[in-house]
């Protein structure tokens, strides 16, 4: 059984570092990925520290991309296959622009295709507005992953940052999980709970 996972977020949120170290973490010795977007489509395979090197510390990442990360799992149950699918990123901006009106619609059509739906959000960040777009965003994707019966997840990334109270206040809630991509603080208990909730879902 496979598995796919929709990570969303604001701009430089983490999400391409949070792809690559998760899928390393889960086991992945070589990320075979594919890409769409303002480009074109494409594919390829890199080691993680590849990845990071092109797509994260040069900032080739590439605007309106959507990406697909590809992870096997031979060992492990009930997944087989787990697909991070690193999405473009959330813009406030209204209206969009036509490049983020396409980068948009890709990745709406992650969420939907995806059976999990993980929004991450930055804990050191202490602009209101955004606060404000998170909190619009994550209510909104709440509501559609209930409807659809997918799995919903809010996890704070940048952990290893000092945290804004705003943030802080979400997280004692307990709607919000501690992560951050850099030391990978918080990755097992965010494997634990897609892998456990996602597959009671299924189940």
């Amino acid at each position: 059984m496979n598995l796919s996972i929709a990570v969303v977020g604001a701009a430089r949120v983490g999400k391409t570092l949070f792809c690559i170290n998760f899928a390393e973490y889960l086991g992945a010795r070589i990320l075979s990925y594919t890409q769409s977007g303002g480009a074109g489509q494409g594919r390829g395979a890199l080691s993680p520290d590849a990845a990071r090197e092109r797509m994260v510390n040069h900032g080739r990442r590439g605007n309106g991309v959507v990406r697909t990360f590809t992870v096997h799992l031979p060992q492990r149950k009930p997944y087989r296959r787990i697909a991070l699918i690193d999405t473009a990123s959330l813009k406030e901006n209204n209206p969009l622009p036509r490049s983020g009106r396409s980068a948009l619609l890709l990745t709406l059509q992650a969420i939907h295709s995806a059976a999990v739906v993980l929004q991450m959000i930055d804990l050191s960040c202490g602009d209101p507005a955004r606060h404000e777009f998170d909190d619009r965003v994550g209510r909104h994707l709440a509501d559609y992953c209930r409807w659809q019966g997918k799995l919903f997840l809010i996890a704070g990334s940048k952990a290893d940052l000092p945290v804004n109270s705003h943030q802080a206040r979400i997280a004692v809630s307990g709607k919000m999980l501690f992560i951050s991509s850099l030391t990978r603080a918080g990755f097992s208990r965010l494997q634990s709970a897609i892998l456990g909730e996602a597959s009671s879902l299924n189940g």
